[in-house]
């Protein structure tokens, strides 16, 4: 035991550590050090307290910093249970492979505590302030009936990485998010806290690859290739990390989307994602982050995925308050952005926050409000800084805008414009400066990188980050022949690669050139047109009954009849008049139609041009399934929306964060007249449900609501309901979503109640609503006469809540379909249902479906059919006995008839 504790180890004793303090000084730190480890880190962050302390301890120790050491701190503190779990690890086998004091280790942790790995990037402002930065992980989760719910679950940066005894295979985690939402700044945050020694410590080696430096047609033959190291340890290197198989080497490869589709598909850099027994790494970590049109393929071979959705509000103000360097400034740049609630979303990115507060700072004239014009605003301060630092005593009213630029600083920029298309073309992203000799000026565009190839140590360089390259790929675009522009705009309508292009070029044409819209609706608004229910069955193979229920929640909205969710036996074409927004989890041309409806929004929202939302005059409804929405996205499709005749939204599997829903709100307050929205397949957390009721409450004119595997959160029924009374609602559908009634019981009989323009309600699925929810709802069905459709199927009803159910139904006279399905209801509860029917005289349909039916349940369906005539159909559990037997068995009871056997069977005797 009197040997050095690994880290690995130290890490899981760090885990269960109390009295940190007390146990640092016991080990042999100062008052100093421990006042230096407490400050590093705020009162929340007890954890990486620990962390640090017990690495501060090795590193101060050294050899001495043994398991004996630690075992006589915890004894001396009377923690015996401590004692014996060190006392555990001294005899278990380390995990560690490459050790954390190699040399190449150290040469690492120098370059990362003391290089930025962007010098010249643009604000200049000190980026590692702001990685504070909303992660989730997106997990999938079975509810009580078996279906497959997606859910975003915040996950803290230092929980990110498994434990070993849960993988069963290589740990591969991608990294997904919107251009500029800090996906870059993140793994460089990893790599200096790993350098420091707070945190990721059970990783001997946290290896930072930029993709973007190898984007040329031809792959590093090797690992030891791109290892960034000197190159004389670099084989040495390779040979610590090859003979350990990776063992605890963490690789982040950053910018998947900046990789060329070869690369992506045959290099060195997808064998070290693969998890072959056959590779060399087989036991190595791996990070990638990538935007999410880039990320499909990787999904199959990724343990998790993690999305940054960029800051919180909270983050925001605080990168506003430390660019603009006083209160005043970043109070009166928060009431600009209150004021444009589109610029303000944007702002929930890093880099557009930076941009706008570094603009805000610097007086440029005004304020942007889209994407296009914060990368101008981005480009034309770079060029001005340019300017500034070749002529110092120059002025700048001049250049005040990318389009009227002065005619000697003009050349330089069409020429860059020029390589950023060409280089788009032919997917790649650095240059050599031979190639960069025709260019009078880069213009502080461009930056430059060493890297080493067959020829030893050359410079290549790229822009400044890849958004700026789009932009100016789009205005190279914009200034070709009509023709030419009308070719590459159809073209590359198909590929996702070039959608931040064409975003770009949509919003510096305003799209007036003739054909573009043209265009837009043959390339994409017919292709929607003409899509097919079959792309959602395929979404929902692997999820049976996931899509049983959604069947039920779609037909239960008014516009199934366009847009219904078939099943086999009756399927139905979409209608001429409706176009359907989709995709699916499989096949192509599904996911294509899907992000090409993504990328029509934005285009329309970046061209500001009213005549093109013309083009909706005939649709009326808008579809989304399994699309990764951003909230600029759920901004652009809300402006769609209320700036045309679309009615009806559904949005099916689209796992919307509470961003999303508030960007959503912000567009559709232009002019709220959807009728209905339907939301299935997002976890509604209290944020989420403030934004939802937000939006509802600005929405008077719908009639139709509903939300599907949502599970809201905390008190998000009452938000709900509470927003959705100052709208004449027809059609309320909450299913499937864990709705619980404790706490909420007398706010749904009350909305009942008190909502006379109420038809329909839908709470199916809902197993935690049980007894006390069907007390209430029976309530509310003795006071109100408007409703008509109650389905209540899979709610956890037994006999005590069928019988107060059945007080409402007695003197109800309104309802005409009840589904009470799924329910442990029992013959008693049939015998009692049985007798208040008797007395309803407007009650059609009954579905008593798995209710635990039996013989005396049927004779008591038969008794009450001879009283009620209103019954036209019950649909019953025909397998606890043949159809023929049943009949036999009303017959011998005298209580069988043509009207009975219509209702009960369907036919006549």
């Amino acid at each position: 035991m009197d040997r050095p504790c690994p880290d690995d180890h130290l890490m899981i004793v760090a885990k269960d550590l109390t009295q940190w303090e007390t146990v640092a000084y016991i080990l042999g730190l100062s008052e100093a050090e421990v006042e230096e480890v407490d400050k590093s880190y705020k009162s929340d962050e007890l954890p990486l307290k620990r962390i640090k302390m017990l690495m501060k301890w090795k590193n101060k120790y050294k050899e001495n910093a043994t398991y004996h050491r630690l075992i006589t701190a915890f004894s001396f503190l009377e923690r015996c249970d401590m004692a014996e779990r060190v006392r555990e690890l001294s005899t278990t086998p380390s995990s560690e492979g490459v050790h954390h004091s190699s040399p190449f280790a150290e040469q690492l942790k120098t370059w990362y505590a003391y290089t930025d790995p962007d010098p010249d990037f643009w604000p200049p402002i000190d980026r590692r302030k702001f990685c504070k930065l909303e992660i989730v992980k997106l997990k999938t989760a079975a509810s009580v009936n078996g279906t497959i719910v997606k859910k975003r679950v915040p996950i803290d940066l230092c929980n990110i990485f498994s434990s070993q005894k849960e993988l069963k295979r290589k740990e591969m985690i991608i990294i997904e998010g919107a251009p500029g939402s800090g996906k870059s700044t993140l793994l460089w945050y990893m790599c200096q806290k790993w350098a420091s020694g707070e945190m990721f410590q059970e990783f001997g080696l946290v290896i930072y690859i930029k993709l973007r430096e190898y984007s040329t047609a031809q792959s590093p033959r090797s690992v030891a290739d791109i290892l960034p190291c000197s190159s004389d340890i670099k084989e040495r290197a390779w040979r610590e990390i090859n003979e350990v198989n990776g063992k605890n080497v963490l690789f982040l490869l950053d910018g998947w989307d900046e990789l060329p589709h070869n690369l992506q598909n045959y290099s060195i850099f997808k064998d070290i994602i693969k998890s072959s027994p056959k590779h060399s790494l087989l036991h190595c970590t791996v990070v990638v982050t990538s935007r999410y049109v880039s990320s499909d393929e990787l999904h199959c071979l990724a343990t998790s995925r993690l999305e940054t959705l960029g800051f919180a509000d909270q983050e925001v103000k605080e990168c506003i308050m430390d660019i603009t360097g006083n209160e005043e400034a970043a109070h009166a740049l928060m009431e600009a952005l209150e004021s444009r609630p589109s610029l303000l979303s944007s702002c929930h990115l890093p880099l557009n926050a930076m941009i706008i507060a570094y603009v805000f700072q610097v007086k440029m004239p005004n304020l942007p409000t889209t994407l296009l014009e914060t990368f101008k605003l981005l480009v034309l301060n770079c060029i001005q800084r340019h300017v500034i630092k070749r002529e110092p005593d120059r002025e700048l009213e001049d250049i005040t805008s990318l389009e009227r630029l002065p005619r000697e600083i003009q050349a330089s920029f069409y020429s860059l414009c020029e390589l950023a298309f060409n280089s788009l073309l032919e997917d790649r992203m650095l240059y050599t400066k031979e190639e960069l000799t025709t260019i009078p000026d880069t213009l502080s565009l461009l930056y430059g990188t060493k890297l080493q190839d067959e020829t030893g140590p050359r410079t290549r360089y790229s822009f400044l980050h890849q958004t700026i390259q789009e932009l100016l790929a789009a205005m190279h675009m914009s200034r070709m022949p009509p023709d030419e522009q009308l070719d590459y705009f159809y073209n590359f309508c198909d590929q996702p690669r070039f959608h931040a292009m064409i975003q770009f070029y949509a919003g510096v044409t305003l799209l007036q050139l003739r054909g573009t819209e043209r265009i837009l609706y043959d390339r994409i608004f017919t292709n929607l047109m003409t899509c097919h229910d079959d792309d959602l069955n395929a979404a929902l193979d692997e999820n049976p009954k996931l899509n049983k229920y959604l069947i039920s929640f779609f037909n239960s909205f008014e516009f199934s009849d366009n847009l219904i969710i078939t099943s086999d036996e009756n399927e139905q074409e979409p209608s001429n008049e409706t176009a359907v927004l989709s995709t699916s989890l499989k096949g192509l041309q599904s996911t294509r139609v899907g992000i090409e409806a993504r990328l029509m929004a934005n285009c329309l929202y970046e061209a500001k041009n009213p005549a093109l939302y013309d083009m909706f005059k005939d649709v009326f409804q808008l579809y989304i399934v399994n699309v990764p929405l951003t909230p600029s996205d759920c901004l652009s499709l809300g402006c769609l929306i209320a700036r045309s005749n679309i009615k009806h939204l559904g949005l099916l599997c689209c796992d919307l964060s509470s961003r999303c829903i508030k960007s959503l709100k912000q567009g559709l307050s232009e002019s709220p007249c959807i009728s209905t929205l339907a939301i299935v397949d997002s976890s509604l957390d209290e944020e989420s449900i403030k934004n939802l009721s937000e939006l509802l409450s600005i929405i008077k004119s719908i009639k139709e609501f509903g939300i599907a595997c949502c599970n809201p959160k905390g008190n998000g029924l009452t938000c709900i309901l509470d927003a959705l009374k100052g709208c004449s609602i027809q059609s309320l559908t909450i299913s499937c979503s864990y709705v619980q009634v404790d706490n909420n019981g007398s706010v749904l009989r009350d909305f009942i109640i008190g909502m006379p323009s109420l038809e329909s309600l839908n709470l199916s699925v809902n197993p935690l609503l049980g007894d006390i929810g069907a007390r209430h709802i029976g309530e509310a069905l003795k006071c109100n006469n408007t409703l008509r459709t109650l389905d209540l199927s899979y709610c956890g009803i037994t006999l005590f809540g069928i019988m107060t159910l059945c007080e409402g139904l007695e003197t109800n006279t309104a309802l005409t379909d009840l589904n009470l399905s799924e329910n442990s209801i029992s013959d008693d509860g049939i015998i009692g249902l049985c007798q208040s029917i008797a007395l309803n005289c407007t009650l059609t349909n009954l579905n008593i479906r798995n209710c635990g039916l039996t013989e005396l349940g049927i004779k008591s369906l038969a008794t009450m059919l001879f009283q009620n005539t209103t019954i036209a159909t019950i649909l019953w559990d025909e397998t606890i006995m043949s159809q023929e037997g049943v009949k036999q068995y009303l017959e011998e009871l005298g209580l069988l008839s043509s009207s009975v056997a219509a209702v009960m069977f369907g036919c006549a005797l």
